[in-house]
């Protein structure tokens, strides 16, 4: 036996035993990552639901809560976001920027004169 098999053979179960445990260490790194992609994922989901239940809940209730109810209307009288986790964010202000809009268009509709009351009005003064 050469000199170079005898050394193989002496460091073939030490090289054996690294390439076992190089396969496991890249298995719990695959493993880690996949779990990791797994709660950005289911994170990403529920962020997601939480902004859909919030659209529906403005449309459902709180716009129609600040419609029926006395003038003039402020944001703050259709109540606090469904999901607090919402605030602060991007989405949440679009609500309040759409809230705020609402009561200035829902302020100046009652404002208005309906149009139907002009012309009844004049001809009231012309008999």
């Amino acid at each position: 036996m050469n000199e170079l098999t005898s050394i193989a053979l002496a460091l073939s179960p030490s090289l054996g035993t690294a390439c076992v445990a190089a396969g496991v260490l890249g298995h719990l790194k695959r493993t880690a990552a996949a779990r990791a992609r797994i709660a950005a994922d289911a994170e990403a989901a529920e962020r997601l639901s939480a902004r859909d239940e919030e659209a529906l809940h403005t449309a459902t209730v709180r716009l129609p809560t600040m419609a029926a109810g006395p003038r003039p209307v402020g944001e703050h009288c259709a109540g606090s976001l469904l999901h607090p986790s919402l605030v602060g964010t991007a989405f949440g202000e679009a609500q309040q920027v759409l809230l705020r809009q609402a009561a200035s268009l829902l302020n100046s509709v009652g404002q208005q004169v309906p149009s139907s009351a002009v012309p009844a009005a004049e001809g009231e003064r012309a008999l």
